[in-house]
């Protein structure tokens, strides 16, 4: 008789042992599956804003000090440049990493301009940043102090 009034309390010892394994269980679980989410979700924001600068530059820029200068990269590699709703020229583009120099350069990158006559034109991008809703193409051009500044139209 003493042995089936012992084996209820030890059930019952069991019994919660049993259910905080299983909280502890589905609590880790839970855990996991929230930081997996989180993750992903990370992942996924970083993926769209690793846009390469070949996507990043398709669209029209106004130049920040002349609005009548309009500089239109499109998906199919080609820049057209107008200024006064006038085409000025039409050139393919390509980003190169390669400098005026031909050196490869790991850091920074250059625009590519590749006139019909077969002249090419490099420029070196300092950068497309973003400032609250307005989008920024800073690129450096040979001989002048301090860079032209374009706004990306229709952000």
């Amino acid at each position: 008789m003493i042995v089936a009034l012992v084996e209820p309390k030890t059930r019952l010892t069991t019994n919660k042992k049993i259910i905080k394994n299983s909280t502890k269980i589905i609590l880790a679980k839970i855990v996991f599956l929230l930081t997996s989410v989180i993750v992903l979700f990370f992942t996924i924001i970083d993926i769209f804003n690793q846009q390469s600068t070949k996507d990043r530059i398709v669209g029209s820029w106004f130049s920040d000090v002349d609005s009548n200068s309009i500089w239109i990269f499109s998906l199919d590699g080609n820049c057209k440049r107008y200024y006064a709703e006038k085409l000025l020229n039409t050139s393919d583009f390509t980003i190169t990493n390669t400098s005026c120099k031909n050196k490869i350069d790991s850091k920074d990158e250059y625009l590519k301009l590749i006139k019909s006559t077969g002249k090419n034109i490099l420029r070196c991008i300092n950068g497309i940043t973003q400032d609250g809703n307005d989008i920024y193409l800073s690129i450096e051009f040979n001989g002048n102090l301090s860079p032209m500044l374009f706004k990306k139209q229709g952000v």
